[in-house]
């Protein structure tokens, strides 16, 4: 039997790691990076046997918040790995969080391609990081249209934490 968490006891957990473990949410992000691409990399695999994954193109869409910076971690490392990876960032790039903001810088760093109007069915898989587990409110017309296409993409669709616009806790969409 597998354990499942709310979005509150997620959140309380994330803060104990952070203030009472004394690991940098920085630490946490690029585990949950790390974890995720490595699946991401496991799914190409087995779809296309160990060899070629240069056909594949992965979009990593991105909001503003921490699921972003997650989102963001994510496509550089499949970037480094060498499969062909693009970061599309929804949310407002005013608006990062600092953790955000610093894998915005590190990817910019290794030149992770940025696609400001992504051909939405080019891509073979789908990384949503749009919101995560702290999302409450009503999703705006901008988010909306991108989580409209990727629910409507043929691509494989991988969500970091939840798919964006659905409550963590109840299961209804916003």
């Amino acid at each position: 039997m597998k354990k499942v968490v709310t979005c509150s006891q997620m959140k309380l957990l994330d803060h104990g790691t952070i203030h009472n473990m004394h690991v940098p949410s920085l630490v946490l992000m690029e585990r949950a990076a790390l974890a995720t691409a490595e699946e991401i990399r496991k799914y190409l695999e087995k779809k296309n046997g160990s060899g070629n994954l240069k056909k594949e193109r992965i979009l990593t869409v991105c909001g503003s918040g921490n699921n972003g910076g997650d989102g963001i971690a994510i496509a550089r490392l499949l970037h480094l790995a060498g499969i062909r990876s693009e970061i599309y960032l929804a949310g407002n790039p005013d608006k990062m969080t600092e953790e955000t903001r610093h894998q915005w810088d590190i990817a910019m760093s290794y030149q992770v391609p940025v696609m400001n109007n992504p051909v939405w069915d080019e891509y073979t898989v789908i990384v949503d990081a749009l919101f995560g587990i702290g999302l409450s409110r009503d999703i705006e017309a901008s988010y909306r249209d991108a989580i409209g296409r990727i629910n409507e993409s043929p691509a494989f669709v991988l969500s970091v934490d939840i798919p964006s616009g659905i409550d963590g806790n109840t299961g209804e969409k916003y």
